[in-house]
């Protein structure tokens, strides 16, 4: 081990570790001195080195333009800080530190038993992720899984203000929620329509907003003073100074102070006839936010049941912090009981719903309230469509050996064979069992909900592209991947089951969304690029990769974000 590495020994405590962060950008901290340089507390660390490097991201500074390594941040010798920092965007190892500090505690904030309650894994397998603070000079982030790592860029804005990303804390949290995204459901990489690929772009978006809600700070800032506006305020409002230097020149046309707003009325009806996946996810985003409101609202009125009629402003922060810790519960545990693949909106609903009911069913006012946005946005034409879902009895399944099929996944993958009549599973299909694992959740007053088992497997059904509407695709052999997933609880009881399996409906739209890349020569081959620094500057948005003989769809990375800011 290197010796520039703090390390604690087995007897020895560890204290918290102390930095400062910017709680939204250095725009936002420049308008309201309230959101300026805050400093945090987070978790001490067994082995805490230069970069910074810790247990689950390492700061590794290199600039791809200027193909040079910067100095990393130098940890105290008591492992609760770091050197030689000065306050101020435009100090490296503030930057450093920044990124560094915002992404640890969002990662512990969505690790916690009141959210997903188990580690989250990266997609690469490793235990760190790579954090470039100052990648290169462009007007761009990106999260990538071939270089295991976060890019975040620098540029100057045409009025001659430096920008850079890493101290965007939304931009920040939104990238970590691609690689959080990525590490639990990996498949949702696999593109098969406009609605996964805008389901990434919402779950970034839900990330940035719940991380940014965590700050009391910025819970006072909002509705300290006043009735919170839901429609002008620094949460609703994406990464504000990213926005005002594409809206003051050639970079971008916005007219705004902001790159996204998460009010919008985008419906599903809307988006009849298109593919774009940042149009889709603001289907989502918006629903996310309506719900953010209308439980403010009632937690508001909880607050003020005794009697008083106006509200002062402890009570509309602290329903507003309610509201927020309510909203990330209900939005991101609903994902454990999402399909592994081609996730659609409906799915997703029906898993918010659902999940919760599960941990909380005595307690159905604000699954009523999900369930109204859900119909108001066409995610579902009706409640009862929520209701749908696989209902299968513990009596129905064959050899449920609870312990056998938790403990390893060749065991999971017997007990699926077993049933494959049941769970609707072809006989030929090859299954892959790609996750099982525990969840050990809570509510805010620390009641335990049953802890879930969750077993995911994938297989793949191949589609071959014939015709002039795909171009040089024509003839390619491409995988509609299905899937599956079961929740248990620890005495090996069903709690929900959920299948996206291969039919008619989801072969036409997956080819249609193949031909509209064609067609918008939007897809090209991969050409190789990857690494830390790469960019390849004129590659397509969708690149395509043969593996084994087949053709698969994956977003470039670093064009995520292009053709829509």
């Amino acid at each position: 081990m290197n010796d520039d590495f703090q390390l604690a020994g087995a007897g020895r405590s560890l204290p918290p570790i102390k930095v400062t962060i910017l709680p939204q950008d250095a725009l936002v901290a420049e308008r309201d001195p309230r959101l300026g340089p805050l400093e945090i507390e987070l978790p001490g660390e067994a082995c805490l080195g230069p970069g910074p490097t810790s247990a689950r991201f390492a700061v590794v500074d290199y600039d791809a333009d200027l193909d040079e390594v910067f100095a990393p941040a130098e940890p105290l010798a008591n492992g609760q800080g770091f050197k030689g920092i000065r306050r101020g965007r435009l100090d490296h190892v503030f930057r450093q530190v920044n990124v560094w500090g915002v992404l640890g505690r969002t990662l512990a904030m969505l690790e916690d038993a009141r959210v997903f309650g188990r580690r989250i894994p990266w997609a690469t397998g490793k235990g760190r992720l790579l954090v470039l603070p100052h990648a290169g000079y462009w007007e761009n982030a990106y999260y990538d899984r071939a270089s295991g790592g976060l890019h975040f860029f620098y540029f100057e804005s045409p009025s001659g203000r430096p920008i850079y990303t890493c101290l965007s804390h939304d931009i920040v949290t939104h990238e970590l929620g691609h690689a959080v995204l990525d590490g639990l459901k990996p498949q949702y990489n696999e593109l098969d329509g406009p609605e996964t690929a805008g389901f990434h772009e919402y779950f970034g978006d839900a990330v940035a907003l719940i991380s940014a809600m965590s700050h009391r700070e910025l819970m006072v800032a909002v509705a300290g003073r006043s009735q919170p506006d839901f429609a002008n305020n620094p949460i609703a409002q994406i990464a504000a100074e990213f926005g005002r230097a594409l809206s003051e020149g050639e970079y971008g046309s916005l007219a705004r102070d902001y790159l996204r707003t998460a009010t919008n009325q985008q419906t599903m009806a809307d988006l009849a006839g298109s593919f774009e996946e940042h149009d889709y996810s603001e289907v989502l985003t918006g629903a996310f936010y309506d719900f953010l409101q209308a439980a403010y609202h009632r937690r508001l009125a909880t607050r003020l049941a005794g009697g008083r009629r106006r509200p002062n402003g402890g009570d509309r922060v602290g329903a507003l912090i309610s509201a927020a810790n309510l909203t990330g519960r209900m939005m991101f545990r609903a994902l454990d009981y999402c399909p592994p693949v081609a996730v659609g909106y409906l799915d997703y609903a029906r898993a918010v719903l659902r999940a919760d009911e599960t941990a909380y069913p005595g307690e159905p006012g604000f699954r009523e309230l999900a369930a109204g946005i859900f119909e108001r946005r066409g995610i579902c034409r009706s409640r009862a469509e929520l209701e749908e879902r696989e209902r299968i009895a513990n009596r129905d399944l064959r050899g449920l050996d609870f312990d056998a099929l938790s403990a390893s996944r060749s065991d999971a993958y017997d007990f699926l064979d077993r049933n494959r009549a049941i769970l609707r599973i072809p006989a030929l299909a090859n299954l892959e069992v790609v996750a099982v694992y525990r969840t050990k959740k809570v509510s805010a007053n620390d009641y335990r909900p049953p802890q879930e088992i969750v077993l995911e497997f994938v297989w793949a059904e191949d589609l071959v592209l014939k015709g002039a509407a795909y171009g040089d695709l024509s003839g390619a052999t491409m995988p509609l991947w299905c899937g599956g997933t079961l929740v248990f609880n620890r005495d090996g009881n069903l709690l929900h089951y959920v299948l996206k399996a291969d039919d008619r409906r989801r072969r036409r739209a997956f080819l249609d969304y193949v031909a509209y890349l064609v067609r918008n020569r939007m897809i090209g081959l991969d050409d190789g690029e990857k690494g830390i620094g790469a960019r390849a500057l004129g590659a397509n948005r969708m690149l395509g990769r043969m593996v084994a003989g087949r053709l698969h769809i994956q977003r470039s990375p670093a064009f995520r974000h292009a053709g829509r800011n």
